[in-house]
């Protein structure tokens, strides 16, 4: 049992691997001809921090990216973002900035997010080299942390959920604290206890 609920929510264009991300995450599989999202879903696992259960909760979409038809009841009362872009598309960057702003604008500016370039193991030094000056910039601007991933081959997907999940239950206990700095010097204890997928027909 969690001793409290946390949302998560994944971003990002359609096809840049979002749901193959958190298969491969959560389930350890990954599935080649992977279809686009039908039914809205949700992935959990408990996690134990500093001696505290907490309830994980991420998002993924039903598709509804590819028809800008995603509402503000998914982004509510999320406390993290995973935005997800493809590395062989350097265009679907400049979308992930979209999909910051909207959220931002719906859960206010201090929501946490990490960027996730995907599909690393397609990619050419080329495609990196020309984003890279722009990738950086942004994530300087933006205070947020930025990972290549490959959802094929599981590169880099536990650094970055780890990434993005201490961040907010750091900012989660920081609050709790009334903001003092006492909180961050303590000894960080995260254990992963559970994890499994349902879908759910209504999203949030």
């Amino acid at each position: 049992m969690s001793d409290q609920a946390l949302k998560f929510v994944i971003l990002g264009e359609g096809r840049v691997g979002k749901t193959s991300i958190l298969s491969r995450y959560f389930n350890k599989k990954f599935n080649e001809g992977e279809k686009s999202t039908i039914n809205p879903a949700f992935y959990e696992k408990t996690q134990s921090y500093n001696g505290k259960n907490f309830g994980l909760k991420f998002w993924d979409t039903a598709g509804q990216e590819q028809f800008n038809a995603i509402n503000n009841m998914y982004y509510q009362n999320a406390v993290g973002a995973l935005l997800v872009y493809d590395v062989t598309i350097p265009e679907t960057f400049e979308k992930v900035k979209k999909w910051v702003n909207t959220l931002q604008e719906v859960v206010g500016k201090d929501i946490i997010f990490v960027i996730a370039g995907n599909k690393f193991d397609l990619s050419k030094k080329p495609d990196l080299e020309a984003n890279k000056a722009q990738v950086d910039n942004y994530c300087q601007q933006e205070r947020c942390q930025h990972f290549y991933t490959s959802a094929k081959t599981g590169f880099n997907l536990d650094e970055t959920f780890n990434s993005l999940i201490t961040s907010v239950l750091k900012k989660i206990e920081n609050d709790n604290l009334g903001g003092n700095k006492r909180g961050r010097g303590r000894k960080l204890e995260i254990k992963e206890q559970s994890a499994n997928v349902k879908e759910k027909k209504k999203c949030c």
